[in-house]
């Protein structure tokens, strides 16, 4: 059994090379250059160019050859695949990821090859990648696999706080957030993203009330005496980020618990200083 996702999970290397998770690179222009998503160009590179452009970077989905070639790589290793994708909500990834399905009926003979979409972005996909993988690493079968990975999918959230709306304002293409755009871009607002949807909690002024908004809400979704799965994220923030991690470990007795900071693909969009957490928990008796 192989996993596989979009680069857009933001996974620690470390974690996607213990359970063998194959990441897709996400391409993405930048002027006149293109790149791929955390191959070739690194994280502070990336926000150093991004900060003193005018121009945001454009992305665009991977090819549907480039998940044919990703799930072929997996196959060399396992009968079966699962291939989590970025939330369709938020993105078109998927329509690429059916094409690719279609054509490894024909290109994979004897491949069976399963789509899930993680309802989320960033670690609440790289979660429910995560939980496909050590439902495999058990040694379930693929309908098991595929269960436990949607079932993460239901419960994962992930809130976070933008320092600013500049960047969402140019590259984003969510209706629910329309109504932000415009005179709002000194707004730091607070977005969760749950089972697909983008939800504005609240429009916040300044950056300590917008973190002490963040912590309320998380505390709001998190019960004091549960054992969530936790990741910090980040975009040229990690300051904030270790402080953060602190609060979570000081407030939660985690499964697991991450700092990771966004990729280039995702920093794009939100821009430099967001702040974040994604967790899920797990159903009562259920080992992580």
């Amino acid at each position: 059994m192989a996993v596989v996702c979009e680069s857009t999970a933001c996974l620690p290397p470390e974690l996607a090379d213990r359970y063998g998770i194959g990441i897709i690179p996400v391409p993405f222009i930048f002027g006149d250059e293109t790149f791929l998503d955390g191959v070739d160009i690194t994280t502070s590179e990336f926000y150093e160019r991004l900060t003193s452009s005018h121009t945001p970077p454009k992305t665009s989905p991977p090819s549907p050859g480039e998940y044919l070639a990703a799930w072929e790589k997996a196959a060399k290793l396992a009968s079966d695949v699962v291939s989590v994708t970025v939330s369709g909500k938020i993105s078109t990834m998927q329509r690429s990821t059916k094409l690719a399905q279609e054509m490894a009926a024909q290109k994979l003979p004897g491949v069976r090859v399963e789509v899930v979409d993680s309802l989320s972005a960033a670690m609440g996909q790289g979660f429910v990648a995560l939980e496909a993988a050590r439902a495999a690493e058990r040694g379930e079968p693929l309908e098991r696999v595929v269960e436990a990975a949607r079932r993460a999918s239901e419960s994962t959230k992930m809130i976070v706080t933008l320092d600013t709306l500049e960047y969402l304002a140019k590259t984003a293409h969510i209706p629910q957030l329309a109504a932000f755009f415009g005179g709002l871009l000194k707004i730091k607002p607070i977005f969760q993203i749950s089972g697909g949807d983008v939800q504005v909690l609240t429009k916040i002024r300044t950056r300590r009330r917008s973190i002490e908004q963040l912590l309320w809400y998380v505390q709001q979704n998190i019960p004091p005496d549960s054992r969530p799965h936790v990741a910090v994220h980040h975009a040229q923030a990690p300051e904030e980020a270790a402080e953060l991690e602190e609060w979570v470990r000081s407030s939660y007795d985690c499964s697991e618990l991450y700092t990771t900071e966004f990729t280039p693909v995702m920093g794009g969009y939100c821009g430099p200083r967001l702040l974040g957490i994604a967790f899920y928990l797990e159903e009562p008796g259920r080992a992580g």
